[in-house]
């Protein structure tokens, strides 16, 4: 079978507000629905500023190594927990929940701290958005976690792969407004790579995968770019090799 995300929507659309749910569904291998995870409450679609941001809900997903458990990553932060990244704030707390695959139910939430954004638009009033983009579970307790940064007025995209380490994160599915609290313990992380270093152009990296052995034994990291259908964006693929 096949898991896969949706962020669902919260948006006017045809003079209509809509809200739906961000959902996770599993579906056979010729697409036809087999059943679903049980979203939590807290990141149900709400129409005052409750609840997730529109398009920065469910983004990232994993398994761990066993099956048992799916972990599924926010792009950005529900309202309730402060304001989204900017260059002069950092540590903006992302929600990543564990679901359990026997039950399909969420069992926990963790707190992931955001780095600040990595340029300021031009103009200041432009876009921009750093947020989660995808996971990958290593091993356990252990995930790497793709962030992008993107602004207005900046070619490029700023790629980051963080080790992140979830074994003392505290549990934070029955805590509201993350950015205030200080009582939980936040997922431990530490950058691997930084695709600025790489010198050149990089578009809108969001996808995570670990590739084949190479000849030499050592594992391999794939990531791709989604062009989000712009004949502007490129479409890009990389590969890495990890060294132990």
């Amino acid at each position: 079978t096949l898991v896969w995300t949706s962020e669902g929507d919260r948006e006017v659309r045809r003079g209509k507000m809509i809200y739906q749910n961000p959902y996770v569904y599993e579906m056979d291998l010729q697409g036809n629905f087999k059943d679903s995870f049980l979203t939590p409450s807290n990141l149900y679609m709400q129409p005052t500023e409750k609840g997730p941001r529109e398009n920065e809900v469910f983004e990232g997903s994993t398994f761990d190594k066993d099956y048992r458990f799916l972990y599924v990553s926010m792009e950005g932060l529900v309202y309730e927990d402060g304001p989204i990244a900017s260059v002069h704030y950092a540590g903006a707390p992302i929600r990543i929940t564990k679901f359990d695959t026997k039950t399909y139910k969420s069992v926990a939430q963790y707190a992931y701290p955001l780095e600040a954004l990595a340029y300021a638009p031009n103009p200041s009033t432009g876009f921009y958005i750093n947020g989660v983009d995808e996971i990958l579970c290593i091993a356990k307790d252990r995930f790497l976690v793709m962030e992008r940064s993107y602004s207005t007025g900046v070619l490029k995209n700023t790629i980051k792969i963080f080790m992140a380490d979830l074994s003392d994160a505290s549990d934070v599915s029955k805590i509201s407004g993350l950015h205030l609290n200080k009582s939980y313990k936040p997922v431990v992380k530490k950058l691997l790579l930084d695709l600025d270093d790489l010198n050149r152009y990089v578009d809108n990296v969001e996808g995570m995968t670990l590739g084949p052995v190479l000849a030499n034994g050592h594992p391999s990291l794939i990531l791709i770019a989604d062009n989000n259908f712009n004949a502007l964006e490129k479409s890009q693929v990389f590969l890495f090799e990890i060294i132990p």
